[in-house]
């Protein structure tokens, strides 16, 4: 299988009132589909769906591993046409926490580092 980065970077998405979460876009064409919980994604015919992203799931406590660990998951990611076999054994591949999910452009935020509610280094408070 022929891995390769698809993402750019790792993103901040929240599905509206709530939690901010880390995410890794591998396909941002809206074209992916989750019928069944917890299934993973399906590639549908027609573009009114969502981006295929890793999500990190893990707690909070954690929260500083999660753009390590997305990034070096994303950069092993499948190379696209991916087909089911290519979702499962990718999946298969990560880590407890992170998890393949279709979403809607509207729920990414931006870039994880400039998330809501991050703290601001002391050079960046100068910056600003």
């Amino acid at each position: 299988m022929t891995y390769r980065s698809a993402h750019h970077g790792v993103q901040a998405a929240c599905y509206g009132m709530g939690a901010i979460y880390p995410i890794a876009i591998l396909d941002p064409v809206h074209r992916w589909f989750r019928p069944v919980h917890p299934g993973l994604p399906e590639q549908q015919a027609d573009d009114g769906h969502g981006m295929l992203v890793l999500r990190w799931t893990g707690p909070s406590s954690e929260e500083s591993q999660a753009p390590t660990l997305l990034e070096a998951a994303a950069a092993r990611a499948p190379a696209a046409p991916l087909t089911r076999a290519d979702l499962e054994a990718f999946q298969a591949s990560l880590p407890p926490g992170l998890h393949l999910i279709d979403l809607s452009a509207r729920y990414v935020i931006g870039p994880w580092s400039q998330r809501p509610g991050a703290a601001r280094s002391p050079q960046q408070w100068r910056a600003a």
